[in-house]
């Protein structure tokens, strides 16, 4: 067994590409876990010494006489064949290149591997000290999620800000973290937020439907990883803003327009929201009669109530809502026991309309979603997107649309309504970067991605649909705005289609390996058959007997690390120690790139 963890392991055999290499294992090699490791050999390209490093994939072992009809009868009746079996075993393994560095004077350059190394070149294990050599000019980049899978060598990866300059790609990249319940996902994005975070010339927004991230932003830990997020993004420099619906004040017609109708307050007065044109003719006439002769931030009062009930109740109104008379006199006759009946506006004023009223009301501690004028306090997308020529951090801002977080007035309609309205104004004023020549730069983080664009049939000009084609829209065309999305979620088939397709960074945790889940799985790695039986042999982390023996393996695709020049897939183990990821990445001091 190998004591020195960087000696050969391996050598070139044949048959190999520029792309996969066959290795012949060395005896001294055969009783170590490889499957995964990381590993490099030299070799002389257009007069340069280079280096290229890879993972094996695989290793299958032969031994040709055991395949014999004769010899395996033998085998059959004894069990072995002294002279033969085990000593004419042979481990063939597969490894894929990753990345090739040609040697400069003080450094290493990157390097397209353009031809093939000998049979017979040495193959040895990757230690911390050659990849630090080798990824030197990226030191300040670099950010550490894990381990390289089964091995204890750091995997180098980056996170890029979407900006020029400085650790910035120039460009956005659309992110997605994928795996079951339990298979890490959570607790790997929150530390890739955390990478993120360095860069302070980037917002980072992060959508939060089922609370946790809202929690771990005010300090209350969620699950069992520990990390302590609001702490490590304060560290950086930043402001760490969360947002309950209550904490947002919505300023336009429009809108209350449309939640009259989203909801459901028109239902109590008998005009169901599936009769859509008639919802919508009501809604109109509320506006208008309110628009003219009250304050937006101001409506919830019974006064304000029965000048929208008069409204409805006016004959020619009632008769634009309905065309029929009978239906109109109908809507009359409910609008007007409302009107006669105290007892009852006082339960619709207080159950119904005030709710979707207060949305709009103004409060000390309550802000807008965009502010248009200097003398107002910035709203929530003025602060994510900063302002040109100020280089103060910008703030982590989480919002918060979840039932837990949203006590008393919750439905799925008015998060939906809420989020479609905040994406809008984000993805509109992030257009007009365009225009101005900087880049919007900004990573929006939604947690559940798929409860918001679902794959499959939605009904047409529901909520649901329109959130959908939102977020389609945003992904097809916002990156060359600056503005990044990162989704994550339990499912690949659930998450619509069209917006998978833009994914450029994708990470596969354990969980995705039957079905519909691994044919999708299979086109993400463009059927690369080794890489996806490695990630079969995930093992459940859920399935250890003990923490401290528990691991969270990925898979990841795209240009997630300086090991990933060729594009084919990685494979990692994730922290599991909070304490470890800080030290790895300096984070528990405080430590954040330049802007």
């Amino acid at each position: 067994m190998l004591t020195n963890r960087d000696q050969d392991i391996a050598v070139v055999g044949s048959p190999s590409t520029n792309t996969e290499l066959t290795l012949d294992l060395l005896q001294e090699a055969t009783e170590e876990r490889l499957v995964g490791a990381l590993t490099a050999f030299g070799a002389t390209q257009s007069g340069s010494q280079i280096i290229s490093v890879g993972q094996i994939v695989g290793i299958e072992l032969r031994n040709r006489w055991h395949e014999d009809s004769v010899f395996r009868n033998l085998v059959k009746r004894t069990g072995e064949i002294p002279p033969i079996t085990n000593r004419q075993d042979t481990r063939v393994a597969d490894l894929v290149v990753g990345a090739t560095f040609r040697a400069a004077q003080d450094s290493y350059d990157p390097e397209v591997l353009g031809m093939v190394p000998p049979t017979g070149t040495r193959v040895f294990r990757v230690d911390q000290a050659l990849l630090d050599r080798l990824l030197a000019v990226y030191r300040d980049e670099i950010v550490y999620m894990g381990q390289a899978y089964a091995n204890d060598v750091l995997y180098p990866m980056w996170f890029k800000h979407f900006g020029s300059g400085a650790g910035g790609a120039g460009e956005a990249y659309h992110i997605g973290v994928f795996g079951k319940t339990g298979s890490g996902k959570s607790g790997l994005a929150k530390m890739m937020l955390c990478a993120y975070s360095r860069h302070p010339q980037l917002g980072i927004l992060v959508i939060d439907p089922q609370g946790e991230f809202s929690l771990e932003f005010s300090g209350t830990r969620v699950g069992q990883q520990g990390l302590t997020l609001d702490q490590v993004v304060q560290s950086q420099g930043r402001q760490v803003h969360v947002f309950r619906i209550s904490d947002i004040q919505l300023d336009d017609w429009t809108t209350f327009e449309e939640m009259i109708i989203s909801l459901r307050f028109l239902e109590q007065l008998a005009i169901p929201a599936a009769s859509v044109e008639n919802a919508r003719r009501a809604a109109e006439v509320i506006r208008i009669a309110l628009e003219g002769s009250h304050r937006l931030d101001n409506l919830g009062t019974l006064q304000v109530l029965r000048d929208a009930l008069n409204a409805v109740n006016n004959p020619n109104n009632a008769g634009f809502i309905y065309t029929t008379q009978t239906r109109a006199r109908q809507l009359q006759q409910r609008v007007q026991r409302f009107l006669d009946d105290p007892a009852a506006l006082n339960s619709l004023l207080r159950d119904h309309w005030q709710a979707i009223c207060n949305l709009f009301t103004a409060g000390d501690n309550r802000r807008r979603l965009f502010s248009y004028g200097d003398h107002q306090p910035p709203g929530i997308i003025n602060m994510l997107l900063g302002t040109a020529g100020n280089d103060t951090p910008r703030p982590v801002v989480c919002v918060d649309i979840s039932r837990q977080g949203n006590q008393g007035f919750w439905s799925e309609e008015l998060q939906r309504r809420m989020l479609a309205k905040l994406l809008n104004i984000l993805v509109s004023q992030a257009t007009t970067s365009l225009t101005t020549g900087q880049s919007a730069n900004v990573l929006v983080l939604l947690d559940e991605a798929h409860r918001h664009a679902p794959s499959g049939r939605l009904d047409e000009d529901s909520e649901a649909e329109r959130l959908r084609s939102l977020l389609r829209r945003a992904v097809r065309e916002t990156r060359k705005y600056g503005l990044g999305w990162f989704f994550i979620s339990q499912t690949l088939g659930g998450l619509d289609g069209e917006i998978l397709q833009q994914l450029r960074i994708l990470t596969f945790g354990f969980g995705l390996a039957m079905g519909s889940e691994f044919d999708r799985l299979r086109d993400f790695v463009g059927g690369d058959k080794r890489a996806l039986e490695l990630y079969q042999s995930f093992r459940d982390p859920q399935s250890f007997p003990r923490r401290d023996l528990q691991e969270f393996p990925f898979m990841a695709v795209g240009p997630l690390s300086p090991l990933a020049f060729s594009g084919k897939p990685i494979f990692f183990t994730a922290f599991t120690d909070p304490a470890e990821f800080l030290r790895a990445n300096n984070l528990a001091a405080g430590f954040r790139l330049s802007s």
